[in-house]
C-alpha cells in the first residue's frame, strides 16, 4: 500500500510539474528575427532604384531592366527569419542573383 501511494503521489505531482515546466519554454515554431536580419534599411544609395543606375554604369552586357526586376524581387522578399542564424546581405545577394540571371 505504501509503495502504490508513493507512485500515485509521484505521478500526481510530477505530471503537472512537467507540464508547467514545458509551458515555460517558447514554442520551437515561434521566431524572432535577429537584430541584423533585415539590412534593407541600410542599403547603399545606389540600390534605392533597384540598382538600375549601378547596372548601367558598371555592368556591360547585362540587361539592366532585368537586373532591376530581379534585384527588386530579392530586396523585397519578406520571408520569416529563423533566430540565431546569420543571413546574407540583401544587396549583395540581389546583385549576385540578378547579374547571373540577366547576362
Amino acid at each position: 500500500m505504501g509503495r502504490e501511494f508513493k507512485i500515485i503521489l509521484a505521478v500526481l505531482i510530477g505530471g503537472p510539474a512537467f507540464v508547467i515546466g514545458v509551458a515555460q519554454f517558447k514554442p520551437l515554431t515561434s521566431w524572432e528575427p535577429p537584430a541584423d536580419a533585415r539590412q534593407t534599411a541600410s542599403l547603399p544609395e545606389v540600390a534605392k532604384d533597384g540598382g538600375y543606375a549601378l547596372c548601367r554604369e558598371t555592368m556591360p552586357g547585362v540587361d539592366c531592366a532585368c537586373f532591376q526586376q530581379k534585384a527588386t524581387q530579392v530586396l523585397q522578399d519578406d520571408r520569416p527569419r529563423v533566430g540565431g542564424f546569420r543571413y546574407a546581405d540583401q544587396w549583395e545577394l540581389a546583385k549576385a542573383q540578378a547579374s547571373e540571371s540577366c547576362s
